[in-house]
């Protein structure tokens, strides 16, 4: 068993560990808030992440037994704990929103504060035991409550965005942000560990984050954030805009909130006659070209080639070819495949390069989707 100044050391050494991490990736984004253009909202949700986390060690600090500072100011800083998951909230909209802004309903996200300061308060009243207790369990009590529904926020988000890029683009790599879903889960889990040591410490349990796990645990949260926040960047298009689902404001999330077709295309204008005519454009325009060959494609340039705006085409798609731009478009590449594999002797990589595909392992999965066997089998069994 470790003794207590053992323990003292790896809690110190993690400590300044989160805050030269803090430190040095605020630097950082300090530099890109210089050279990026606007939207910007991602690295000031991370500036909001890193400045709490680095007030944060910097508290743990100044009530260590290293300086001991008054016990008057001790705890207040918990009223911004809940500043970690509001502003995570805001990266992730950030990254998943094709023109990233601050709306008037967005002072919703103030009102964690407001109750966290007040839990606190209520904690420290002098000579009032019960509510003394109160203040402290509902502090807990309410960060799991957060931690819940900025969580879910997070995860509806990225669920929306991955069918968002396939309304989008064609090739869906460093698209998808499949990063962004484990470092969500990262977080999630390093939060509750917080609630759980808190509990235990109430309950005067041995804490989770002790000994060497203390350093790792405080390190690795900022670590892990860090690496990303100081390279990523917004991935939808501003013109993407009209075409993508949104979600509804400050909403809890609910298995009903994304927009339907008609919603999204309420205002179009288009007639049955409008969206007939641009499918039998589109479908010519692409059989002459081949347009589907062209790795970078996307709905913006697909539109210009038939001169309609993306949000029709992305209408004519949705509706008159029930499919997302995404599935549309691999539909082409592959039918394009099939009949390479039966004509040509290119290699399996050189026809999913040839019809659009960016790697052989995308094509392959899209292959078998669409026709239920591998690009292998199927030219086994077709070609003559």
């Amino acid at each position: 068993m470790m003794t207590i100044h053992e323990n003292l050391y790896w809690e110190h050494l993690g400590l300044a560990g989160a805050l030269a991490i803090s430190v040095f990736v605020l630097i950082g984004l300090a530099l890109r808030l210089i050279e990026t253009p606007a939207p910007r909202m991602h690295i000031w949700a991370m500036i909001a992440f890193f400045g709490v986390n680095a007030l944060d060690s910097l508290h743990s600090f100044a009530y260590s037994d290293v300086f001991m500072l008054s016990n008057g100011l001790f705890r207040w800083f918990d009223a911004l704990l809940p500043g970690f998951m509001v502003s995570l909230y805001f990266y992730v909209r950030a990254l998943t929103q094709a023109k990233p802004h601050l709306r008037k309903s967005d002072a919703v996200h103030l009102i964690p504060f407001a109750f966290s300061t007040l839990f606190l308060a209520l904690g420290r009243i002098p000579q009032m035991a019960l509510l003394n207790s109160v203040g402290e369990t509902g502090f807990w009590a309410f960060w799991v409550v957060i931690v819940m529904v900025y969580g879910g926020l997070c995860i509806r988000r990225l669920t929306v965005h991955k069918r968002n890029v396939r309304a989008v683009f064609s090739d869906l790599e460093g698209k998808t942000l499949r990063w962004l879903d484990l470092l969500v889960a990262t977080i999630l889990i390093l939060a509750l560990i917080v609630i759980i040591d808190e509990i235990f410490e109430l309950m005067g349990l041995r804490p989770l984050r002790d000994g060497l796990f203390s350093p790792v645990f405080d390190i690795l949260l900022p670590l892990s954030l860090g690496v990303f926040a100081l390279r990523s960047s917004p991935v939808l298009p501003d013109w993407a805009d009209p075409v993508i689902e949104v979600e509804k404001p400050a909403a809890v999330p609910t298995p009903d909130a994304a927009e339907t077709p008609s919603q999204r295309y309420a205002r179009s204008g288009l007639q049955q006659a409008d969206i007939d005519r641009y499918a039998s454009r589109l479908e010519k325009r692409m059989a002459e070209g081949q347009l589907w060959r062209d790795h970078g494609l996307n709905l913006r340039s697909l539109a210009a080639e038939i001169a309609i705006s993306p949000i029709h085409l992305s209408e004519v798609l949705n509706t008159k070819l029930g499919m997302t731009f995404y599935d549309y478009v691999n539909q082409c590449r592959i039918r394009d495949a099939c009949e390479l594999l039966i004509r040509s002797d290119k290699t399996i990589i050189e026809i999913s390069e040839t019809v659009g595909f960016n790697a052989k392992s995308t094509f392959n999965t899209s292959f078998k989707k669409v026709t239920d066997q591998t690009p292998s089998v199927w030219r086994a069994r077709h070609r003559p």
